[in-house]
């Protein structure tokens, strides 16, 4: 009897065995995409995550050690003497300023352009809006030229 060759297989078998070969592979395949999805998608996250907890430690130092009371001291002021027995009508010392500054605003200045004149920065606006809220009672917005606003000290 003919013993069958290696060629002599029937091309249905060689084919269902390829069929069943590449079907493995597909699903050994489907199961690496998914595992590299799921690591992808976790490794993303914890990027996220870290990169948002890192610019909240740049943005927010911390804070320094308070100093204990023993560091602490109080510079007292001269208290300003009243004499009772002067003019009401006297004349104020001129080489002292007033209390109380004022500025009449120009045209197109904003409340930072005067912060920035008495104060040297933009950032103390809200002083002078605080202390104007009675004219400024629509918002810091409404300021106009021609205000009388007092600048607190």
């Amino acid at each position: 009897m003919r013993r069958p060759s290696r060629r002599a297989k029937p091309r249905w078998l060689h084919r269902l065995y390829l069929c069943l070969l590449l079907r493995d592979l597909k699903a050994k395949m489907r199961k690496d995409v998914k595992t590299g999805l799921l690591i992808g998608t976790v490794l993303c996250i914890a990027a996220a995550v870290w990169f948002s907890i890192h610019h909240r430690v740049v943005e927010q130092p911390r804070i320094e050690e308070l100093l204990s009371q023993k560091d602490l001291f109080v510079i007292e002021q001269p208290k300003a003497q009243i004499n009772l027995n002067d003019d009401e009508n006297s004349p104020i010392p001129s080489d002292t300023e007033p209390s109380v500054r004022m500025h009449i605003v120009k045209a197109g200045e904003t409340l930072s352009d005067i912060s920035k004149i008495y104060y040297g920065t933009t950032a103390n606006w809200r002083k002078i809006y605080t202390a104007n809220q009675e004219q400024l009672s629509r918002g810091p917005n409404a300021i106009k030229a021609g205000m009388k606003l007092v600048i607190p000290q």
